[in-house]
């Protein structure tokens, strides 16, 4: 409900700044649609020549959901978890793979079920040290996307700038102050769009998205590490007690305390 609540303010404020600047500048002097499109479009164009077009289309269209997810599990999750632990321990292969078939976490889900197949514990390390460096791998990726695109904005920015001062120079030579003054408006707003579009924009949001990735990795090696202590029939108790420590770091996700005692004691 909180996070409602912020995303709708945060919209309503940026509508309200929108309208704001079109009352203030009626003449559109500080929108320039052209200059506005030189640098988006051409960071756009450029870092997917760098990239791929796959990959950074991939990426804006996962971004919101990216910066949504946090690194932190359901109590729904944790108690399907601890009931796949206490059908292990008591051998309940049924119930178990049951179980874990209600598991949305992707690295708990994947050696659950590896655990349930009976598989050797090097081999298990081995295929949840992949899948999480495959993870490590994608975020890299991406975090390196926003960062190239934060440095071609600027490029783009000095690139409408020169432009505009050359119309601005044929201006000169026809003598024709009307076309100086929008050429030299539009060189200046093309520097102003490709740095607020860098330091204020790509660059947030490359710091955020590898804090958020730093944490996703965090969160999958707790995982792992959880899987393994499945493997060694650990009991449900400690789970819980691993977790907790985990999530009562600053910053992390939500606790366990919501986790029924009956279903971590039993």
């Amino acid at each position: 409900m909180k996070a409602v609540m912020v995303k709708a303010l945060i919209g309503f404020g940026l509508f309200a700044l929108f309208i704001l600047l079109l009352w203030a500048d009626p003449s559109g002097r500080y929108f320039n649609l052209s200059g506005l499109f030189l640098v988006v479009a051409g960071t756009f164009a450029a870092t997917v020549l760098a990239h791929s077009f796959r990959g950074v289309s991939d990426l804006l269209r996962r971004l919101r959901s990216k910066l949504g997810s946090k690194a932190s599990m359901e109590s729904e999750d944790l108690e399907v978890f601890l009931r796949v632990v206490e059908a292990h321990r008591r051998g309940s292969v049924r119930s178990a793979e049951l179980a874990v078939r209600r598991l949305t976490e992707s690295v708990l889900r994947t050696g659950a079920e590896l655990v349930i197949g009976r598989t050797p514990q090097a081999d298990l390390t081995r295929m949840l040290q992949w899948k999480i460096g495959a993870q490590r791998e994608r975020d890299r990726a991406e975090i390196q996307i926003v960062r190239t695109m934060g440095t071609f904005a600027p490029a783009f920015g000095m690139l409408g700038t020169l432009l505009g001062l050359i119309g601005m120079m044929y201006g000169l030579d026809a003598n024709r102050m009307e076309q100086i003054g929008e050429s030299m408006g539009f060189a200046m707003l093309t520097t102003v769009y490709g740095l607020v579009l860098a330091n204020l924009v790509l660059k947030p949001l490359a710091t955020r998205l590898e804090r958020r990735a730093n944490e996703n990795l965090a969160w999958a090696y707790v995982q792992m590490e959880s899987v393994l202590m499945l493997h060694d029939r650990c009991h449900a108790a400690m789970f819980r007690n691993y977790w907790q420590a985990f999530f009562d770091r600053p910053g992390a996700g939500e606790s366990v305390d919501s986790l029924p005692l009956g279903v971590a004691e039993s």
